[in-house]
């Protein structure tokens, strides 16, 4: 069996046969965008496996699909993956908190502060936290909603 798209191959990666399953079912829905982000939500949080696909490359491709969608608006209720060595919790829920409660206002000054403090955040990484790659993907959305 082929693969459509070339990943490399890591430890701790992307399960290959779900990945594989996933850019087939992308390149089938032809272009369109309901189809897509429905198959991408309904394949997220993807399966890891100990030599899989490299997580970052997979991810990009990922954005790269939904570069075609339109903005999404983010979720409030998304909570990360945690692993062994990823954004420390307490920062980052505290964080994600003061973007949420600025997308619900339509305060300008409100939704300005949550965009200086998502683009000056510096969050420490601790020995278990949030999976770097999906908090550092779910602020860009809230950094696309809010601006």
């Amino acid at each position: 069996m082929s693969r459509v798209t070339d990943f490399d191959i890591s430890l701790r990666g992307y399960d290959r046969h779900t990945v594989d399953t996933l850019v087939r079912a992308v390149h089938a829905a032809a272009g369109d965008p309901d189809r897509i982000e429905s198959l991408i939500a309904g394949a997220e949080p993807l399966t890891m496996a100990l030599r899989g696909y490299d997580r970052a490359q997979v991810d990009a491709w990922l954005a790269s699909c939904r570069t075609l969608l339109p903005a999404p608006t983010p979720d409030s209720s998304f909570r990360p993956t945690i692993v062994l060595r990823g954004y420390r919790i307490a920062e980052t829920d505290a964080l994600f908190a003061k973007a949420e409660a600025a997308i619900g206002e339509n305060d300008p000054f409100r939704r300005a502060a949550a965009l200086r403090a998502i683009a000056e955040a510096r969050l420490p990484v601790s020995f278990r936290g949030y999976d770097r790659g999906q908090v550092d993907a779910h602020l860009s959305r809230v950094t696309e909603a809010l601006a």
